[in-house]
């Protein structure tokens, strides 16, 4: 399915718009966003199969590439599934021990202060809305095991499957068009091209990013920090949104076991490497990949998560590619023909 882009532009110029298959791109479009919505979890773990097949086959690639030696190269893509599996089963114990833990410190917390009583008052029911908040927490997390639990099962699925599947849909993806079948190809082509190149890209700005980040945590004391590193390695995936998700319990690990002094060195260290990475790696790296203003990605993410959740984010910078390629392979097309 691999195709280059100047083939792709030439077969643009030299083919009319087949005004059918555009409003057909677009209903399938539409129905696969209905889907999200409606099933989450399912499209959830199709979308995180398909990014972990990419993010996989990057090391596989390279240790085939390098050594000519196939068993090498699966035996680095069987490591790299163990340890994300690691990192994943050991996130949600680790996150529910440390918040029971800040629970527990809150609750005992003296307040024998020489305040007023009014200050006194409103301190105590500060203690009080964050015990609460934090137990509401671990009780979300405790209602959603079921369903994450059938999304790791799909995901797993998916990623098992995920070879034989993209074949046949190279086989069939033609019957899915009417006026011009090759070109709905090469749109498809394209399109997937694209979202493969950003992933395979953003798998060295991550791993670049998480290396950064599981070095500064080991150096400012904070527990788990190789599980945490990956944790942020996989965040990298989801700009701005994989950070704030990360970073939760990074500071809830740097807060019981350094207190105030571990949040504020913990900040240092993720501003810096963040900055870094969006000033100096990141761009190089990924500068003909995206091509989208950093803006429209942050204000996609915030309202695909609001209306689809977590899916949502997921699917923000593929519907941003979608969206860019239809333009130019349909509307603009469409537009030079009148």
């Amino acid at each position: 399915m691999k195709e280059s882009k100047k083939s792709v532009v030439d077969n643009i110029k030299a083919e009319r718009v087949p005004y059918r298959d555009m409003w057909l791109v677009l209903f399938y479009f539409l129905l696969f966003i209905f889907f999200a919505w409606k099933v989450p979890f399912v499209i959830g773990a199709l979308v995180l199969g398909y990014y972990f097949s990419v993010i996989l086959s990057v090391p596989y690639d390279y240790v085939l590439k390098k050594t000519g030696k196939r068993f090498l190269a699966i035996v680095s893509y069987i490591l790299v599934i163990a340890i994300f599996v690691y990192a994943i089963a050991s996130f949600f114990p680790i996150v529910i021990n440390q918040i029971n833990s800040v629970i527990q410190s809150v609750q005992s917390a003296s307040l024998d202060l020489d305040l007023p009583a009014w200050a006194l008052k409103y301190l105590d029911e500060f203690k009080s809305n964050i015990s609460s908040f934090l137990a509401q927490l671990i009780k979300y997390v405790a209602n959603i095991l079921p369903s994450l639990f059938t999304m790791v099962v799909l995901l797993i699925v998916t990623m098992a499957g995920v070879e034989s599947i993209r074949f046949y849909f190279k086989e069939k993806v033609q019957l899915l068009f009417i006026d011009d079948p090759k070109y709905g190809g090469h749109f498809v082509v394209h399109f997937f091209s694209n979202v493969k190149r950003y992933l395979r890209g953003q798998v060295l700005v991550s791993f670049i990013s998480a290396s950064l980040t599981t070095v500064g945590l080991y150096i400012i004391g904070v527990p788990s920090a190789l599980t945490l590193g990956i944790l942020s390695f996989i965040g990298g995936f989801f700009p701005f949104v994989g950070l704030l998700l990360t970073a939760v319990p990074m500071y809830l690990l740097a807060f019981t076991s350094q207190g105030l002094k571990g949040m504020v060195w913990l900040t240092v260290m993720l501003v810096a490497v963040n900055q870094t990475e969006s000033w100096f790696y990141g761009p190089k790296i990924q500068s003909s990949n995206l091509k989208i203003h950093w803006f429209v990605i942050l204000l996609s993410i915030f309202i695909l998560g609001s209306v689809l959740g977590f899916v949502g984010v997921l699917l923000a910078l593929p519907i941003l590619i979608f969206a860019r390629d239809y333009w130019n392979f349909y509307v603009m097309k469409l537009r030079t023909e009148k």
